[in-house]
């Protein structure tokens, strides 16, 4: 992901459904809303739940190293049994 687009609140809150509809299209690129109060990025729900899921798994004991060790292993190792 790069860096959001930014919108200010007032151009945004008239308009969710265009800037929502754009960001999903836009390969998921989150978009900035700048306003007094503190800012807030808004993603698309796949990608929402793509970052819970990666937080909840890496914040099981051992699991970081589980998968990183199953990433360097070859896929026909990994498949073996699965039938």
């Amino acid at each position: 992901m790069g860096n959001p687009d930014l919108n200010k609140l007032a151009e945004v809150a008239p308009d969710v459904r265009r800037i929502s509809t754009k960001e999903a299209e836009a390969n998921f690129e989150p978009v900035k809303i700048i306003k007094h109060a503190g800012n807030a990025i808004l993603v698309s729900e796949e990608v929402w739940r793509g970052l819970t899921e990666t937080l909840n798994l890496v914040s099981i004991p051992g699991m970081r190293g589980s998968i990183r060790s199953g990433m360097r292993e070859p896929l026909a190792v990994s498949a073996e049994g699965l039938d």
